[in-house]
């Protein structure tokens, strides 16, 4: 999700200007793509949208990754299952709530991600109990979901809230995933795992639209110029360079410093849906959404002070990203697992979630 930045050795003197653009690509990229998927699918079917974006996207970093090592066939059936969870559960539920909700909104209820993690590992995973800052921040995330269905007024469509009840659903998925990310065997390669899992996510939404009849219906005189290029950013800008940018960061920055898109990705999400998309949110909305936000920062900020990952042998989880490119780095050294499985186990920490996003893990198991 070897010592806990192994995957992302700390590199010397990287370039001022080299690390002022990652952070303003992940940062604005990434809160740019719930707008990006709301234009595309004003004309493109959800699901097909989501399949041809990860079909085209997923091999770009698979050749980009051609000089890693080969990954094992039970790489990528683990790349399969968290495909399943990040692109077929995540984006095809984002995708089909787009075209009902502001995609500010959307990117508001999926920072719920980071108490849902909190939760989940709690229960799934092993010497994990909840803290008294996690039930905090949970608590905080509940309330600003309570607060986002209670703000329906009487003339508003109920599509809208079974919307925000799939973006919901999506932020379960996306959780799911993480979770479950910690046992999986994946290759060390952050960007071979990332186009693995987005090639089978692809490959899984392609299925559901299939099932759903979308090609069928599909007319091609009807696809609008700027659903095209929303689809286009998406996969050049979204899946491609921003993850690019993120995976350079995560080599040369601490984690905690990558770990504040958190936080940025929904104020910008918020700025561009108002500015660029004419969205206007309800008191209601805003008032979610700072609930929501503040969750984030009680779980994300209370690490604050605590011992370095690197000093505590902690095993580290960032999520982020719009967007699902929910993209797992994983451990491949089980026999080394295997090896210290009577040695105490490090805390594990989530120290930084939001987005569709992608998922960095180290020190996972070897299912």
């Amino acid at each position: 999700m070897s010592s806990a930045l192994t995957a992302f050795p700390l590199q010397r003197t990287p370039a001022r200007w080299a690390l002022w653009g990652s952070f303003a690509v992940v940062y604005l990229v990434w809160g740019s793509t719930f707008l990006g998927i709301r234009v595309a699918v004003e004309t493109l079917p959800p699901l097909s949208m989501a399949a041809v974006r990860f079909l085209v996207a997923g091999p770009i970093l698979l050749l980009a990754s051609s000089r890693a090592a080969r990954p094992t066939w039970l790489q990528w059936r683990n790349a399969a299952i968290l495909g399943a969870f990040f692109f077929l559960g995540n984006h095809g539920l984002v995708s089909n709530a787009a075209r009902f909700i502001p995609s500010s909104l959307a990117c508001l209820i999926i920072a719920t991600e980071v108490p849902i993690i909190a939760l989940l590992s709690s229960v799934l995973l092993p010497d994990r109990p909840l803290t008294p800052r996690s039930l905090l921040g949970a608590a905080l995330g509940l309330l600003g979901v309570l607060c986002l269905f209670a703000g329906k007024g009487n003339g508003e469509a109920a599509a809208h809230l079974l919307a925000c009840a799939a973006v919901v659903g999506a932020s379960l998925c996306w959780s799911m995933g993480a979770v479950l990310s910690q046992r999986l065997q994946l290759p060390r390669d952050p960007v071979l795992s990332a186009g693995m899992q987005m090639t089978c996510g692809g490959v899984m939404l392609t299925a559901a639209s299939l099932l759903r009849g979308e090609p069928a219906a599909i007319d091609l005189a009807a696809f609008s110029g700027r659903s095209l290029g929303a689809l286009a950013y998406l996969i050049a800008f979204g899946s491609v360079l921003a993850f690019a940018c993120y995976s350079y960061l995560l080599k040369h920055v601490r984690a905690e410093a990558v770990a504040t898109h958190v936080f940025v990705n929904p104020l910008v999400a918020v700025a561009l849906g108002v500015w660029l998309g004419g969205e206007q949110l309800r008191p209601a909305h805003l008032v979610a959404g700072l609930f929501i936000l503040a969750s984030v920062c009680v779980i994300v900020l209370g690490r604050k002070g605590a011992p370095s990952s690197e000093a505590s042998g902690r095993r580290l989880l960032l999520v982020g990203g719009d967007e699902g490119d929910g993209l797992v780095e994983g451990r491949h050294d089980g026999e080394e697992r295997r090896a210290h499985q009577h040695e105490a186990r490090p805390e594990e920490e989530i120290v930084g979630a939001a987005g569709e996003g992608h998922v960095a893990r180290n020190q996972a198991g070897d299912l």
